[in-house]
């Protein structure tokens, strides 16, 4: 680690990805205990994947412009390449059955009256599991996925084996010319480095009356406040985090219209979620291993929303 407090030269300057404002206050909403800007590439890289009690991060300044809390130094876009090139999956540890009751929550939720899935785009669907059970209330005619991380391309194909027409793509602008009526983005647009950018284009492959489908954590959660800077969402793999009201706004900005936003509950293992709530906050839980291993939804502070274009 950096034994200094100047921002190392590896990282890229960002203006606020919502409004372009660079206007900060002199102090961070949030900072880990050993910040990111201050490493070298090299140290920040191996803090990429895992939770773990003084996770690392890159600072969140909240922009005085439009409110958005995000990362003003962060990995340029060679750097995000490497780091996503081989990720594990996203099951945080759970059996993918367990992890399914949330995904097929998700789907529930999104597929409601009036929603068609027809032609399905999904952005960063990791192995595939809320495409599986969108797929399963109704099969769609074509899916697209948006998937850098070719490891697991072939558990996402194989999820999707009762579609007759797929494509994988790595990049948005690698996409045949399809017109979606779904678009789907599973805790991914926390993920992006352009988002508002990512959206626009996106908006503009939406036939009319397209729905998109949106999760993300909300930084204005009870459980953010009360963990403070050991609340998981931040870490090195989310630029920005979002509320309510910048959710909504980046929304507006990308020309899509606010429709339906709920609450999520994640299911766990209790004793899973007993030893990741152990390793975040750096509790030693001798007793976990009495811990019977049933099943339970929890409340994580996340939303979901359901937009449509305007």
């Amino acid at each position: 680690m950096s034994a200094n407090n100047r921002i190392d030269k590896a990282w890229d300057r960002r203006a606020c990805p919502l409004c372009d404002s660079s206007k900060l206050l002199s102090k961070p909403d949030s900072s880990a205990k050993h910040p990111a800007e201050f490493m070298s590439w090299e140290t920040a890289k191996s803090y990429f994947i895992g939770l773990r009690n003084n996770q690392v991060f890159f600072s969140y300044y909240r922009c005085q412009d439009c409110g958005l809390l995000y990362c003003p130094w962060y990995f340029n876009p060679k750097q995000i390449s490497e780091l996503y090139a081989e990720m594990p999956d996203n099951m945080m540890g759970e059996d993918k059955s367990t992890v399914s009751k949330t995904q097929s929550t998700y789907a529930r939720w999104i597929m409601r009256p009036g929603v068609s899935n027809n032609r399905y785009l999904e952005v960063g669907p990791d192995i595939g599991l809320v495409a599986k059970e969108i797929a399963a209330i109704n099969t769609p005619e074509h899916v697209t996925f948006i998937e850098p991380n070719a490891s697991i391309r072939g558990e996402l194909l194989a999820n999707l084996s009762g579609v007759s027409s797929i494509e994988v793509v790595s990049f948005l602008d690698s996409m045949r010319e399809t017109k979606f009526s779904l678009v789907a983005g599973i805790h991914v647009y926390d993920h992006l480095v352009n988002p508002l950018q990512d959206l626009i284009e996106i908006r503009k492959k939406a036939e009319s009356g397209a729905y998109i489908a949106i999760v993300v954590h909300n930084e204005k959660s009870l459980l953010r406040h009360l963990l403070k800077s050991k609340w998981p969402p931040f870490c090195l793999q989310h630029p920005q985090l979002y509320n309510p009201k910048t959710l909504k706004l980046i929304l507006e900005n990308s020309n899509w219209s606010l429709y339906k936003r709920s609450k999520t509950k994640n299911w766990y293992h209790v004793k899973n979620f007993a030893q990741i709530s152990s390793s975040v906050l750096g509790i030693k839980m001798p007793l976990i291993k009495y811990i019977p291993n049933v099943e339970i939804p929890v409340k994580l502070g996340n939303m979901i929303i359901l937009a449509k274009a305007k």
